[in-house]
């Protein structure tokens, strides 16, 4: 592997780690009634989700 290649990696990894971090910085600053929210409309696409697959497969 060649110098440019390696440096390549690196900075790829170097871009993904800061990526995940500000990820992990902007889930944490989110106020508690964004979290529930965020959390109700999972549900509610997972309840969707779970109805269209038992009415589909019969």
């Amino acid at each position: 592997m060649n110098k440019n290649a390696l440096l390549s990696v690196i900075a790829v990894g170097v871009i993904g780690i800061f990526g995940v971090l500000a990820y992990q910085e902007h889930e944490r600053s989110k106020s508690p009634v964004q979290k529930i929210s965020e959390g109700v409309s999972e549900a509610t696409e997972e309840i969707k989700d779970e109805i269209d697959d038992h009415t589909t497969s019969k």
